[in-house]
């Protein structure tokens, strides 16, 4: 009974130690086998292997589908001092060295390179300390990198200093260089230096629609991410997924750059199509930017809007900035979506309207606008001219404060600023930009701000709120939402998803907008905005001068100025609005007339003939010989 109960002991005992000692041997085999890295009593430093692959961000296009913004890959080389201090890694690289210092070394196979490398490895470890052989190492690799980078050797080791364990040796290396040294150091077993890749976000047009673009940077958490415009509302969209790669190692444990033990590929990001188009965007930069320098103003934007689906098909604002360059973006104000401010008559539209749709008059109505000024309600509304019985047209055409009230009297004060806020004003349009200002419609209990909101005070707008509205009239009478992305389109050229056309609200009659549009008409032909005639074509618009709020003094500003033209073309089949705002034009001297008449309409009539001809819009009037010249000259 003991033997057995023994016999059973000894078993267990026996079959614990065996398997301990297997367990033991797979362990060593491991060590001196499969990972001799470990193993190794050399101090060989844990060299970083996991590498970030970044994704590629997606493009954005015009509608065109013309490149706006694009990718470059790039890198920086940094060095890891913690590597090339480390005698033990280095010794194949400072073989290298001698090695192909030999003659005929170039004509020997690879077999034949590698008795000599072994030689020369037995030699550099009998011969040189391991100062010297950290310094040849690193003579050896500056010389190796500089030649590749255009660079002396002797700047490169300048970059090392004492105390620091990272050292970036050069930025922005484009990706064909880096791979070129990669090559070049894994070939001569160089060590401790790596590439940290990434894509850089570079413009073809940088100064193009720099605001709407906007700028890719670092947040507060270090992460790369857009900061602005399109660069930032479309971020997720834009931004695909990084992948990674694990570095191979070889038996040695030493890194080969070139190769990849795992990888998992990147994804891109998904392509943007916006609404504008960079040849209309070059003619109104152009035309904004020549009259900001020759009116000496402290802002100005110019908006191009397609009424009938509301695209824009351009917008600029100044001051703007070089989307590459970004030395000035401090100081750039997206004015044509962001800037509010009380517009003056270009709000004379809104119940000028408000009076046709609601059929308290016609285009023939006469009223008397009292000779500089009338009494009403207790109080004074006075006109800049002298003025006396004035038609429907006519109060437009010479833009009368005192017959716009006495219109707007006849809607009422209540109804009237219902069409107001149905014009889209005091409210965000959901441009799909950071930034938008939402405007402001003071009290309206007060009769005394109903009158002056009637002719643009009271009431502070946007530069797309004007674009938006105006567009109201021109394609019959419809409120539509601004479209500025168009389109969301995958690496493979499918469109993934689509920004509908949306119409917000029906705001007058399409009766109403046709006579609006007719009487704005008159304004290009006969009244304040005669400097916005296009030749050619029948345009349609309505000036406007404000002074500026002074909130120190309590008072209206004659010296400063928002001059704005808002624009139709053509009046009879509206194919776009205009809207030019300039902000304080000053150094004109005192005899100029400032007004939006002088300033904002010319630069209306410049903009609109070039897009109209842009457009291949057939003219709709015969051009005079010598208006022909001025358009070719133009032209060239």
């Amino acid at each position: 009974m003991m033997d057995a109960a023994f016999k059973r002991r000894a078993f267990l005992v026996c079959l614990a130690l065996v398997a301990g000692l297997s367990a033991l041997s797979v362990r060593l085999i491991a060590l001196q086998v499969w990972d001799r890295k470990l193993s190794d009593t050399s101090p060989v430093p844990r060299f970083k292997s996991h590498v970030v692959i970044p994704a590629r961000r997606g493009f954005i296009v015009d509608r065109n589908r013309t490149v706006i913004a694009q990718n470059r890959p790039e890198a920086t080389l940094v060095a890891d001092l913690n590597h090339l201090n480390t005698e033990s890694i280095l010794h194949r690289a400072v073989a290298h060295f001698y090695a192909s210092q030999e003659a005929g070394w170039r004509n020997l196979n690879e077999a034949e390179k590698n008795v000599l490398l072994g030689k020369a490895r037995k030699w550099v470890k009998k011969n040189l300390s391991k100062e010297e052989v950290i310094e040849k190492h690193l003579d050896y690799a500056c010389e190796i990198i500089g030649r590749e980078l255009q660079m002396e050797s002797e700047a490169i080791r300048g970059k090392f200093k004492d105390g620091v364990t990272r050292i970036e040796i050069q930025k922005r290396i484009r990706e064909g260089v880096a791979r070129r040294i990669e090559n070049e150091l894994q070939e001569r077993r160089i060590q401790g230096f790596s590439f940290e890749r990434y894509q850089r976000r570079v413009y073809p047009m940088p100064t193009l629609a720099s605001h709407l673009i906007g700028i890719r940077g670092y947040n507060k958490d270090d992460e790369l991410v857009g900061l602005s415009g399109l660069e930032k509302s479309m971020d997720g969209i834009l931004s695909g997924r990084d992948g990674r790669r694990v570095l191979k190692r070889d038996e040695n444990g030493l890194v080969n750059l070139t190769e990849s033990a795992e990888m998992l590929p990147a994804r891109m990001g998904k392509h943007v199509k916006v609404t504008f188009d960079m040849g209309i965007q070059a003619i109104v930069e152009e035309e904004l930017g020549m009259a900001f320098e020759a009116f000496n103003a402290k802002h100005g934007s110019i908006i191009v809007v397609d009424p009938h689906t509301g695209d824009i098909l351009a917008m600029a604002s100044r001051p703007d900035f070089n989307l590459n360059l970004r030395e000035s973006y401090a100081d750039a104000v997206n004015y044509a979506v962001s800037a509010q401010y009380e517009s003056g008559s270009v709000m004379k539209i809104v119940p000028m309207a408000a009076t046709l749709d609601l059929r308290k008059a016609t285009r023939e109505t006469v009223v008397d606008c009292g000779w500089g000024g009338i009494d009403r309600y207790g109080f004074r509304i006075r006109d800049h001219h002298r003025y006396g019985e004035l038609s429907f047209d006519e109060v437009l055409v010479k833009s009368s404060n005192t017959g716009v009230f006495q219109f707007a009297d006849m809607v009422g004060r209540g109804p009237y600023y219902q069409y107001l806020r149905d014009f889209g004003f005091g409210r965000p349009t959901g441009f799909p930009i950071p930034g938008e200002a939402s405007g402001v419609i003071q009290n309206e209990t007060n009769m005394r701000n109903f009158a002056s909101a009637t002719y643009g005070y009271g009431v502070s707008v946007t530069p797309l709120q004007l674009a938006m509205a105006y567009s109201v009239l021109a394609n019959g009478g419809k409120l539509m939402k601004p479209r500025l992305v168009d389109s969301i389109i995958a690496d493979n050229g499918a469109v993934l998803d689509q920004t509908p056309v949306h119409q917000v609200r029906e705001v007058v009659s399409p009766r109403t907008a046709k006579e609006m549009c007719l009487a704005l008409e008159q304004v290009v032909l006969k009244g304040t905005g005669r400097r916005a005639r296009v030749p050619g074509y029948r345009a349609g618009g309505k000036t406007g001068t404000a002074e500026k709020w002074d909130s120190k003094n309590k008072c209206y500003n004659e010296y400063e100025k928002i001059l704005t033209f808002a624009g139709i073309l053509p009046v009879h089949d509206p194919k776009f609005v205009c809207i030019v705002t300039i902000d304080e034009p000053s150094g004109l001297g005192e005899d100029f007339q400032i007004g939006g008449g002088t300033i904002a309409a010319p630069v209306f009539s410049q903009v609109a003939g070039r897009v109209a001809r842009y457009m291949n819009l057939a003219p709709t009037e015969e051009i005079s010989d010598e208006i022909s010249s001025i358009i070719l000259n133009q032209n060239e």
